[in-house]
């Protein structure tokens, strides 16, 4: 059952798409052909999730792309750490929450917008064309105003115009973090899973990056808490692929940019970078720390 006509416009696609996602998660409400749709594509990744490896082996979109360095030494042919053994379990939840966010969307989206999931994409122009670097990718979601006067009740006129097609991408996050993307500062915190990077390439890939795209958190330990989606602003993403693409050059030509992503955020990336004893989370966290350029 689609979402009901509000009272007035929903001021931005984040609330939007919050409300539709809310409604289309009620039992009341979700397509059983979409759920059963989503059941089905979701098993299959469950299945791969729990016995095969999730580590990625090119840089892509989502993998080697937070710090310059990373695709620095993916480059070079060092390794990267491995993931633990029992990551499956991780990735296959989040597998389901997306599929189980696709559906209840899917379900309660009006009239006049578009819902794909999933969409294949090919990579930007300047994106290398290298063995080491995958060529294609996909995205979580993307809305596109079809029809302006079946979607006005739900979006002001000025909204549609400006941003006429929205990119989603879920993520899926823990209590804590999903605090910290609620009040997160895009394009000053530090973003050491690349979450903004990946954007910025999408985006920029369809032609859309002036628009911004909907970053969005679900909590998997509280699954009856709303989403929290965060509109990434066009400035933000353009920044991000400009840092992209010099980071790519360097690493082309073997020109190591040094420990850039603690240059940028200081003692604020000492939890992801691995320094003063704190896990890290870079797969490449010893060697980078066996070959530091900056003094704690």
């Amino acid at each position: 059952m689609t979402l009901p006509i509000p009272d007035k416009p929903y001021p931005d696609w984040s609330r939007l798409l919050s409300a539709v996602w809310m409604h289309g998660s009620s039992v009341c409400n979700i397509d059983p052909n979409e759920a059963n749709a989503a059941v089905d594509r979701a098993a299959e990744s469950i299945r791969d999730s729990i016995v095969e490896r999730n580590e990625a082996r090119n840089i892509r979109p989502s993998s080697f792309v937070a710090c310059g360095r990373q695709a620095y030494f993916m480059l070079k042919g060092e390794e990267p750490h491995k993931m633990p053994d029992n990551i499956g379990s991780t990735f296959a939840v989040g597998h389901l929450l997306h599929e189980l966010a696709y559906a209840a969307v899917k379900s309660a989206m009006p009239r006049g917008i578009l819902v794909e999931t999933e969409r294949a994409v090919t990579l930007p122009d300047w994106w290398p064309d290298h063995p080491a670097f995958n060529q294609s990718g996909h995205v979580d979601m993307v809305l596109t105003v079809t029809d302006i006067e079946a979607a006005l009740p739900f979006l002001p006129k000025d909204v549609i115009k400006r941003h006429t097609q929205m990119l989603v991408d879920f993520k899926t996050m823990g209590s804590f973090s999903v605090r910290k993307h609620g009040k997160a500062v895009f394009g000053d915190d530090p973003d050491a899973f690349g979450y903004t990077a990946q954007l910025a390439i999408y985006t920029d890939a369809l032609g859309i990056i002036d628009n911004g795209a909907l970053l969005v958190g679900i909590n998997r330990d509280s699954l009856t808490k709303p989403i929290i989606p965060r509109w990434v602003t066009p400035e933000v993403l353009k920044s991000e692929a400009q840092r992209i693409k010099v980071a790519f050059e360097m690493a082309i030509e073997q020109t190591d940019p040094g420990e850039e992503f603690l240059v940028r955020h200081g003692e604020d990336a000492y939890f992801f970078c691995g320094r003063k004893g704190k896990p890290g989370y870079c797969p490449f966290r010893t060697i980078c720390g066996e070959n530091a350029t900056v003094t704690d």
